[in-house]
């Protein structure tokens, strides 16, 4: 009978294991391993696994596939605990958000025999904790990012893939090197702005007043901080450069916009209305073809090409948002004549 070991029964390992067993899969076995009791003792009540083992040697004991679902922080330890037990041919992957760092250390710890093949599901909430929160649908429809490691075996990519579509997610090929880059810009810098941003005005000397005063906005900007303080500093310090990198450029940004401010109304208004427009063809799909090219600028409302370089359903958006652009010009050049005038 084939095994699938699970060491981490959390809220990404439990729902892992949960999916795998709502699969159904044919003679396979799939048991699991958590170095904090009450998380063996949970999984083992809401039958995450079927079977709660007692060590992670026992778990990988004859394991071909091995899931890593713990922090990564304690990945090179885990690594370094199973290596000797895990058969020739083995495969190992993992659920941390960071891939240069735990790729170097399966180069460094897993014997020869055995592939490491990266994995990241892109599924869950960030202030969700523990087997509690588990669900076997957790990444039906989800991103699930894969990166293979140089010498992984074909065969045990197509392991994992077996096992990423069994749970109803899509996965994708990222180089690991590549995936820190792009999850640093869109996952970890978010994390990094949110505490941030709370701690800048929650140190400042009007915070009664800020407390008061916030609303949904600011709630939403800061509600990374609602999760596990513990594993955003593991993911911030397992990809240090490409975080920096980030805030590097989030800085240069802001000084831009900062300069912008000492503009006219409508410069403002039209940064402002493009990043909008952009952010809609982002959550419409419309600018995430690699062969599109870069965003338009704003089209004159009257011009018959506007329909042409934005999706139907943003073509009313952006009429009506340059119709008010040219609207508050002419009251502007309205005004500055009953001035002169004046």
């Amino acid at each position: 009978m084939a095994r699938i070991a699970i060491l981490g029964l959390g809220y990404i390992g439990g729902s892992i294991g949960m999916g795998l067993r709502a699969a159904k899969l044919k003679d396979t076995e799939v048991v699991g391993f958590d170095d904090w009791r009450p998380a063996r003792n949970a999984a083992g009540k809401q039958d995450a696994v079927d079977r709660v083992c007692s060590s992670p040697r026992e778990a990988v004991d004859g394991a071909g596939l091995v899931v890593l679902a713990t922090p990564p922080a304690a990945t090179s330890e885990l690594m370094e605990e199973i290596a000797p037990h895990l058969g020739r041919g083995a495969v190992v992957t993992d659920t941390a958000a960071s891939k240069v760092q735990i790729g170097t250390w399966a180069q460094q710890h897993l014997p020869n025999g055995v592939s490491f093949v990266g994995g990241h599901p892109m599924a869950g909430d960030a202030s969700a904790f523990g087997i509690d929160n588990a669900s076997a649908d957790l990444f039906r429809g989800k991103r699930w990012f894969l990166s293979p490691s140089p010498t992984a075996s074909e065969t045990s990519v197509k392991s994992v893939l077996g096992m990423v579509r069994e749970l109803g997610a899509t996965p994708h090929f990222l180089d690991a090197a590549e995936h820190d880059y792009v999850m640093a810009g869109v996952s970890h810098l978010p994390l990094v702005v949110s505490s941030a941003l709370f701690t800048m005005l929650r140190g400042s000397d009007g915070w009664p007043d800020f407390g008061r005063a916030a609303g949904d906005t600011f709630r939403a900007m800061t509600a990374y901080n609602s999760g596990d303080p513990s594993l955003t500093t593991e993911i911030a310090v397992t990809n240090r450069e490409q975080v920096k990198h980030w805030i590097d450029r989030l800085v240069l940004e802001l000084d831009r916009v900062r300069n912008l401010l000492d503009e006219t109304e409508e410069d403002v208004f039209r940064e402002f209305s493009t990043s909008q427009i952009n952010h809609a063809r982002f959550l419409g799909g419309d600018d995430m073809d690699p062969d599109a090219g870069a965003s338009p600028e704003i089209p004159d409302a009257t011009s018959q090409m506007a329909s042409l370089l934005v999706s139907p359903r943003l073509y009313d958006r952006v009429r009506q948002m340059t119709k008010r652009s040219e609207a508050r010009e002419k009251e502007h050049q309205a005004r500055r004549g009953r001035w002169r005038r004046g």
